[in-house]
């Protein structure tokens, strides 16, 4: 089984990171290939302006004055000869070319074209079996215009790539007339598309770069072997700190269950005074785990444990085991003190915790003392009616219950309402806002007090560390105190002594 769970957290950790990493891999090369397909459209902007910029230097004409002589053809030579995109220009009526650079032998079947701003055009040469021949920049002037024939924009010349056919670089006007242009193409079916928008009060277009999986495969961090690397050594270090983990939890289990046996888990009592005569009246029962090297472990080591796991039960009849022996050893001459025992909604689920009780009450071991239940409202109880019969067993045998941590938890007053609380503990949080000014707590201590005095509850106010807030809460009706204002948890021959 063991090896069984181990493989299977390996297994899942796997799949998980190798899809995480895909999929981090994935976005980066988007990122990349987006980038790229930006700065294409940057290149592509300024190889139009520059271009209408060199055609803006050439003399404005009319189709009657016009004249192709030695001159114009001079000048329209070294305007491709000075241009960085242009390798072609001309003087234009329709398909007709009256003058150009130098001649070029072309089998034109028509022109579409879609005006860019307000003089110019950008077109598509097309031959008659539809193929694109050139796109070309036209400088309209009425029935006459000035054409030149631009360089392809190669996306390679600006992208390295180290494929073959594997990209298109696509540049589609929207607006009509509908105007495409594309540079290269690639084999195999779209793998991966970017896209970039452009739009002016003449037009709309859109540049995509597009490509094949060799393409999108060049712009990738992760290579598949490098992916199950990297997946496989984060799979091994979880399922080791898995184990590691398992192992601890499954060796503090089984410590507690020892400790169980041998009785490890000892009572400390910190005492309850009444402020008004300085007198001990009682005390909580706070669990402690002494080891058998006599060392002690504090309860937030194990207590949260044994909670979740279903141990804090046995655990309970344990310590009472103790508080038991200590009273009838060390309390016979002292006057009547009650002992709290905290519990848990688990304590409630069955007659155990009331049984081991009713037996030692009706005994007379306790003498003239008592024993308390005190419940946290931290943790929920699921079915307060069900709750409540098994505490009205306790009631009958004179075994009462306070609600410890008042106010910081789910039950609230409803457990007040429904559970039979005879006192509010009084949380720390509260108390330590004694003093304070303008504090939200402060108002709730007061409320809490409030309704505690409305409902005849008895009050203990816990972790009070100072005379002034023994001061505080004294004025305000609470005497019974707890806290290190008067002692610490002691064992129990300190506390007895």
């Amino acid at each position: 089984m063991e090896r069984i769970k181990y493989g299977l957290i390996f297994l899942i950790t796997l799949l998980l990171s190798v899809a995480l990493l895909r999929f981090t891999d994935h976005i980066l090369a988007k990122q990349l290939i987006g980038r790229d397909a930006a700065m294409l459209t940057d290149k592509f902007e300024r190889l139009i302006k520059t271009s209408a910029a060199q055609l803006n230097a050439l003399p404005d004409i009319t189709f009657d004055s016009f004249e192709c002589n030695d001159e114009v053809e001079a000048q329209l030579k070294r305007t491709v000869f000075d241009a960085s995109f242009i390798r072609w220009v001309g003087v234009a009526k329709g398909l007709n070319i009256y003058c150009e650079s130098n001649e070029v032998i072309r089998e034109v079947h028509k022109v579409k074209h879609h005006q860019i701003s307000e003089t110019y055009s950008l077109g598509v040469l097309e031959s008659i079996t539809g193929q694109h021949l050139e796109l070309i920049l036209i400088r309209n002037m009425g029935d006459i215009f000035y054409v030149a024939s631009l360089i392809p924009l190669e996306p390679r010349y600006f992208v390295p790539m180290s494929c073959e056919h594997c990209l298109e670089y696509k540049i589609s006007f929207d607006s009509s007339p509908f105007l495409t242009f594309g540079f290269e193409s690639f084999d195999g079916d779209y793998f991966i598309s970017e896209e970039v928008v452009l739009a002016s009060s003449y037009f709309e277009a859109k540049f995509q770069l597009s490509g094949n999986r060799e393409f999108y495969e060049q712009y990738t961090y992760f290579s598949w072997w490098m992916i199950l690397l990297i997946a496989g050594i984060v799979a091994s270090w979880v399922t080791y700190v898995a184990s590691l983990w398992f192992n601890h939890a499954q060796s503090i289990h089984n410590q507690i269950i020892q400790g169980i046996k041998r009785s490890e888990f000892i009572p400390f009592y910190q005492p309850i005074v009444d402020s008004r005569n300085q007198k001990v009246i009682g005390a909580e029962v706070l669990m402690r785990w002494q080891r058998q090297d006599g060392s002690l472990m504090p309860p937030n080591q194990f207590i949260p444990y044994a909670e979740a796991n279903g141990l804090i039960v046995h655990m309970t009849k344990g310590l009472l085991g103790h508080v038991f022996n200590d009273v009838k050893q060390l309390a016979s001459k002292r006057d009547a003190l009650f002992f709290s025992v905290n519990i848990v909604p688990e304590h409630l689920d069955n007659d155990d915790l009331y049984q081991m009780l009713k037996g030692v009450v009706e005994s007379g071991e306790l003498q003239q003392h008592s024993i308390s239940l005190e419940i946290t409202e931290r943790l929920p109880i699921k079915d307060l009616v069900a709750a409540r019969k098994m505490l009205d067993k306790f009631y009958a045998i004179g075994i009462d219950l306070k609600l410890d941590d008042a106010g910081t938890g789910y039950g609230g007053f409803s457990y007040v309402q429904h559970l039979g609380i005879s006192t509010l503990k009084i949380d720390k949080m509260f108390v330590d806002t004694i003093g304070r000014q303008d504090n939200f707590n402060t108002k709730t201590i007061e409320a809490i007090i409030s309704f505690a005095q409305k409902s005849n509850l008895n009050m203990i106010a816990e972790g009070v560390e100072d005379d002034k807030q023994v001061a505080y809460l004294s004025e305000q009706g609470v005497y019974f105190i707890q806290g290190y204002v008067y002692s610490k948890p002691l064992p129990a021959k300190q506390f007895f002594h």
